[in-house]
C-alpha cells in the first residue's frame, strides 16, 4: 500500500486502510512517502510485514514501481495487491473478488477517459516477476518517476493496460464505457493533453463513476469510495449517505475532520493519488 506524508502524521482514514489492507490474505508492505525516514511513522513497522520510504517527489506510480520490483527480486511468483490511499477502503470481501477475477491484471474499475484504462487506485498483478517487471517497465520503473499529475494520466495511468495487454490479460470489475457511444473530440483530446482542469466529465460524455455514482457502486459490492469525495468533489454526492455507508463499515466519521478535510495538506496528498 502507498501511503503518502508530507507532515509524517497518519490520518484516521489512512489508519483504517491500513487494517484492512492487512487483514487481506498474504503479507502487507507499505511504502511511505515522507520527507525523509525519520518522518515515518513508527506505527507502521507495527503491522507492516515491511515498510519502504520514499521521497515526496513522484506519485503512486513511483511506489508502485518500486514494490514490483522488490517482489519480483524476492518473491517471484507472488499476487501482488496495490493500493493508494486517495480512496477510502477496501470495503467488503476484496479476497474473493480478487479470487474470482480470471486476468492476470486485475482492475477494480476501468474507465474509457482518453482511453480504455484501469484506475490505478487500486489492481492486483498476479504471478509478478522479472519478465513482468520488464513488459511494464515503460510505464512502471524504478529508474524515473514524473512530479506532474498530467504526465501520470497521460504517460502512465492510462497506458497501463494497453502496454499490460501486450504479454498477459488484463479486464477490470466494473467499466464506465462512453455515454452514449460517443468518442472523444479532438478539441477534448487536446484541451486534455495540455492540462484543462479536471471534473466529473472526461472528455466527451465520459463520467467518472467514482463521483458521481459512487454510493451506487457501493450498494453494487464496490469496495472503495474515493477521499475526494469529502472534500474539493464533494459537490458530487450526499455526503451524508456516504457517512452513512462508511459508519456501517466501521470507518471514522470523515465529516469536518481536521485531519482528513480540506487544507493545503490534504490537496497536496490527494493531488499525488488522484485517478481519473
Amino acid at each position: 500500500m502507498f501511503i503518502y506524508l508530507p507532515h509524517s502524521e497518519l490520518s484516521a482514514a489512512q489508519r483504517f486502510s491500513i487494517s484492512k489492507v492487512a487483514a487481506l490474505s498474504g503479507s502487507m508492505v507499505v511504502v511511505c512517502a515522507a520527507p525523509t525516514p525519520a518522518d515515518v511513522p513508527a506505527e507502521l513497522l507495527d503491522g507492516a510485514d515491511a515498510v519502504y520510504w520514499k521521497a515526496l517527489s513522484g506519485f503512486d506510480f513511483s511506489a508502485y514501481a518500486l514494490i514490483l520490483r522488490e517482489v519480483a527480486d524476492h518473491s517471484a511468483g507472488a499476487d501482488l495487491y496495490l493500493q493508494n490511499d486517495s480512496v477510502l477502503g477496501p470495503f467488503g470481501d476484496v479476497d474473493q473478488l480478487l479470487a474470482d477475477a480470471p486476468w492476470r491484471m486485475t482492475g477494480f474499475m476501468a474507465s474509457a477517459a482518453l482511453e480504455n484504462h484501469i484506475q490505478s487506485y487500486a489492481f492486483m498483478l498476479r504471478k509478478v516477476d522479472a519478465e513482468m517487471v520488464e513488459a511494464l517497465s515503460a510505464v512502471l520503473s524504478a529508474r524515473w518517476a514524473y512530479d506532474d499529475w498530467r504526465d501520470v494520466v497521460n504517460l502512465q495511468e492510462t497506458r497501463l493496460a494497453r502496454i499490460a495487454a501486450k504479454s498477459m490479460t488484463v479486464g477490470a470489475m466494473w467499466f464506465a464505457p462512453r455515454a452514449g457511444g460517443n468518442e472523444i473530440g479532438l478539441r477534448t483530446a487536446v484541451a486534455r493533453k495540455l492540462g484543462v482542469k479536471r471534473s466529473a466529465t472526461i472528455g466527451d460524455g465520459v463520467l467518472d463513476p467514482s463521483l458521481v455514482a459512487a454510493r451506487a457502486l457501493t450498494e453494487q459490492g464496490f469496495p472503495f469510495v474515493k477521499k475526494s469525495l469529502f472534500e474539493r468533489n464533494r459537490k458530487f454526492q450526499d455526503t451524508a449517505a456516504l457517512e452513512h455507508f462508511l459508519r456501517q463499515q466501521g470507518h471514522p466519521s470523515m465529516m469536518n475532520r481536521p485531519d482528513e478535510m480540506g487544507g493545503a495538506a490534504a490537496q497536496a496528498k490527494d493531488d499525488k493519488t488522484e485517478s481519473v
